[in-house]
């Protein structure tokens, strides 16, 4: 495995045990060979979240949300852990190189769509094409795709333009689900109304207005079956999650929480543990996953100024504590943005007006996107208004998760939207480290560009923070219970024994 892409699962222990005075347990244990044995309570396995759903077509995702939706319906060519980087198969038998640019995947014969077809290379050549021409950015990781060839109904095989190291991670985003192609538009996303039809292990029982419902798919074949039958993914406010978590309403918590709302739990555990009784619920342990970022939308008629794309970098300086748009935990990282101090703000021409939207993961990214316009403001003397993540803008306030969380994953915000005068730059330092296992090739790239992102300043980190996942003592996660990119995956929800 390239270096740059080498287990992190250190890093994250470490930072569980710091967190465990809190009530961060463990990372997932590995997948049971058999099934739960405690029953279901009556009512359905419950998870609230604040970020909303928007669509089940895996082409379609623009939020974790619409992520954790794709991962649970449907199955991709490959999983990956993301504590652990390691890459193995999912819907497919194998895949392998047969060849420096000739990358192979061979199907199982007894997989079957919830439509009742069986699924052959048709349908992954289609899904993966069509995720390309409706979703490109999303697919980036593909990049060194040439061609796809079907020989037969077993066998999928993919011709780059030169060797990738990435290649296989590429397959294991949720873009690249494998989707009925009988069913499916190859133009046009499958809109909420159309039952979605894949091969993962759930199906969709229902979509309403405050959430949805999925049900075990009991024709699923693949590494992560469930014992769950039924599980209910609800909308909610911070509040609403907080008294449900302490009443035992809900299993799951994510994303939702304010920052008071996280301290007030956690106080709670640690008085309940002084107090000698059992705290009725738990903080996953997420140490660091989560990047803050602000970044420069490619329609903003003011990203082509350099002067304040750099300006608006020095103005979130001082409170900065992220030092690339590359996290720290990856190796490979290198300190390219300054922290902290008072540098000198630039001039700016008068008249400037800038609109910021931020996506609506939790509430903690609303009070991020008012201190943002607010410094932005003060220390520029420009005006920022804050907009609905609907509607256009200039700049953008994320924490979403990468594609997969390995180097090249984290710094895909950067490379499919380069500048004009850095994208040939950026491309050839890319290709160079998808295209070499030698760590003093890669790594000199890789440090190239980080310190171009900070030159260019499109994509600027803020903060490095936790995720925010709680759940009640008696469920657990286990296998490979996160996408790729630490995206809640609720194939690895379990009730304990």
């Amino acid at each position: 495995m390239p270096s740059i892409v080498r287990a992190v699962l250190s890093a994250v222990t470490a930072s569980c045990v710091v967190i465990g005075a809190a009530g961060c347990v463990q990372t997932p244990a590995p997948l049971p060979s058999g099934t739960a044995s405690s029953s279901a309570p009556p009512r359905p396995f419950t998870v609230l979240t604040e970020q909303r759903a928007n669509t089940t077509d895996p082409a379609g995702g623009r939020n974790d949300s619409d992520a954790m939706v794709t991962l649970d319906l449907f199955q991709r060519l490959m999983l990956v852990q993301p504590s652990t980087q390691l890459l193995k198969p999912d819907l497919a038998k194998e895949c392998l190189f047969t060849a420096a640019q000739v990358y192979e995947c061979t199907l199982p014969k007894d997989v079957v769509f919830t439509s009742g077809r069986g699924l052959t290379s048709a349908d992954v050549k289609f899904s993966i094409l069509r995720a390309i021409r409706l979703a490109p950015q999303k697919m980036s990781m593909l990049a060194a795709l040439r061609s796809i060839e079907t020989p037969d109904d077993t066998t999928v095989r993919f011709r780059l333009k030169y060797p990738d190291n990435q290649f296989g991670f590429g397959l294991a985003v949720p873009a690249a689900s494998i989707v009925d192609h009988v069913a499916y538009d190859s133009d046009k996303l499958r809109p909420v109304e159309q039952a979605p039809i894949g091969t993962g292990p759930y199906q969709l029982d229902s979509w309403d207005s405050k959430g949805l419902t999925i049900a075990r798919y009991a024709r699923y074949r693949g590494p992560l079956g469930t014992d769950m039958p039924r599980i209910r993914i609800a909308w909610s406010d911070s509040p609403t999650a907080e008294e449900a978590l302490t009443d035992a309403k809900a299993e799951i918590v994510w994303r939702t929480l304010s920052p008071a709302a996280i301290d007030r739990l956690q106080n709670r555990i640690v008085q309940d543990q002084d107090d000698g009784r059992p705290a009725g619920y738990f903080r996953w342990g997420l140490p660091r996953v989560v990047l803050q970022r602000l970044v420069w939308l490619s329609r903003s008629p003011y990203r082509a100024n350099a002067s304040l794309r750099n300006a608006v970098a020095l103005a979130l300086q001082e409170d900065r504590t992220a030092s690339s748009i590359l996290p720290s935990m990856i190796e490979g990282h290198t300190d390219t943005f300054a922290l902290g101090g008072e540098p000198k703000m630039p001039k700016l021409e008068p008249g400037i007006a800038l609109a910021l939207r931020f996506t609506d993961s939790s509430p903690a990214m609303e009070d991020l996107a008012n201190h943002v316009r607010d410094t932005l403001q003060q220390k520029l003397g420009i005006t920022v208004q804050l907009v609905t993540e609907s509607e256009r803008a200039d700049l953008e306030l994320r924490d979403s998760a990468p594609m997969v969380n390995t180097a090249v994953g984290w710094l895909q915000d950067y490379l499919k939207n380069p500048l004009p005068g850095s994208a040939g730059k950026l491309s050839n330092l890319e290709e160079r480290i998808r295209s070499s296992s030698r760590e003093d090739v890669q790594q000199p790239a890789l440090v190239e560009i980080q310190k171009q992102a900070a030159a260019d300043a499109t994509v600027v980190p803020i903060a490095e923070t936790d995720g925010v996942l709680f759940l009640r003592q008696r469920v657990d996660l286990v296998g490979e219970a996160f996408g790729p990119g630490w995206q809640l995956a609720l194939w690895g929800a379990r009730w304990r024994n």
